[in-house]
C-alpha cells in the first residue's frame, strides 16, 4: 500500500504553447474575411460607380439624339451606342479625292451649331470632352496611302467649318469658331470600318468622347495660336484671332 506509486500524465512539451497558436489562427482567418469584405465592398462601390457614369453618358447622348432630330435632317444619324454621328452622302467622297462638295460643306456647317449647343448644355459641359473628326477610306489602295487621304478627309471638314459661307447661308460667328478650336479634334483611320460599299467608306464622322471617372483636367486645351489648330488651310483669310 505505502509502496504503491502515483504515475501522473505527463504533458506534452508544446501543450502550453497551443493556446497561443490557436489563438493566432483565429486572427489570421479573421483578418482575412475582413480583407475579404472591404475588397468586396470597394469592388461594388466602383462598379456601381463606374454604372453609373456610363448611364449618365448614354443619358447624355439620348439628349444629342433628341437635338440632332429636331433638325430634321433625314442625313444625320446619331448613333447613342458607339457614340458617333454620320451623315450618310452628305459626308461622303469621290475616289482618291479629300475634298468635300459645297454642298456637303454646307450641310455640316448647318449642322455643327446643334454640336455647340449641346456641348454647352448641362450634360455636355459636365461630361463632353471632345468631338473628333474622322476619316475613312475604301479598301481600295495601300494602307500607307489610305491612312493619308484619311486624315486629309477629315482635316477637309474642319476647314469646311471656317470657310466663307454659301450665299444665303448663315455664317458660324466669331464664338462658334473659337468653340469650334476648343472642341473638335482631327482623325484619321483608312479603311478602317468599312461599308458596305466603297462609296459609302469614302466619308467622315464625328466620334463624340467624353471624361472618364478618373480624368482629372476637365476643360479641353485651347490652341495658343491662329495656326496651330487646322493647318495651312487656317492661313490668311480664314484665320480667327484670340
Amino acid at each position: 500500500m505505502f509502496g504503491t506509486r502515483l504515475v501522473l500524465p505527463r504533458k506534452g512539451r508544446d501543450e502550453g504553447e497551443k493556446p497561443f497558436w490557436v489563438s493566432y489562427a483565429d486572427l489570421m482567418t479573421a483578418l482575412m474575411m475582413l480583407f475579404l469584405v472591404v475588397m468586396a465592398v470597394s469592388l461594388f462601390a466602383v462598379t456601381s460607380r463606374g454604372d453609373r457614369h456610363e448611364k449618365d453618358i448614354s443619358n447624355c447622348m439620348r439628349e444629342f439624339e433628341a437635338m440632332a432630330k429636331a433638325t430634321q435632317d433625314e442625313y444625320v444619324k446619331v448613333d447613342v451606342a458607339n457614340r458617333r454621328v454620320s451623315f450618310g452622302e452628305r459626308a461622303r467622297f469621290a475616289n482618291k479625292d479629300c475634298n468635300l462638295s459645297l454642298e456637303s460643306a454646307q450641310r455640316l456647317r448647318t449642322f455643327t451649331p446643334v454640336v455647340l449647343r449641346f456641348a454647352d448644355s448641362a450634360c455636355g459641359r459636365k461630361l463632353l470632352k471632345r468631338v473628333v473628326v474622322e476619316g475613312y477610306t475604301s479598301k481600295t489602295g495601300s494602307y500607307l496611302f489610305n491612312l493619308d487621304l484619311s486624315l486629309k478627309r477629315a482635316h477637309s471638314v474642319l476647314c469646311a467649318l471656317f470657310d466663307d459661307p454659301a450665299l444665303g447661308e448663315n455664317a458660324l460667328s466669331h464664338d462658334q469658331k473659337l468653340a469650334i478650336r476648343k472642341l473638335f479634334l482631327v482623325g484619321g483611320y483608312s479603311s478602317n470600318s468599312g461599308k458596305g460599299t466603297d462609296e459609302e467608306s469614302r466619308r467622315v464622322e464625328l466620334k463624340l468622347e467624353f471624361w472618364g471617372l478618373d480624368d482629372k483636367e476637365k476643360a479641353p486645351v485651347v490652341a495658343s495660336d491662329e495656326t496651330s489648330p487646322l493647318g495651312n488651310c487656317m492661313l490668311g483669310r480664314h484665320a480667327i484671332a484670340n
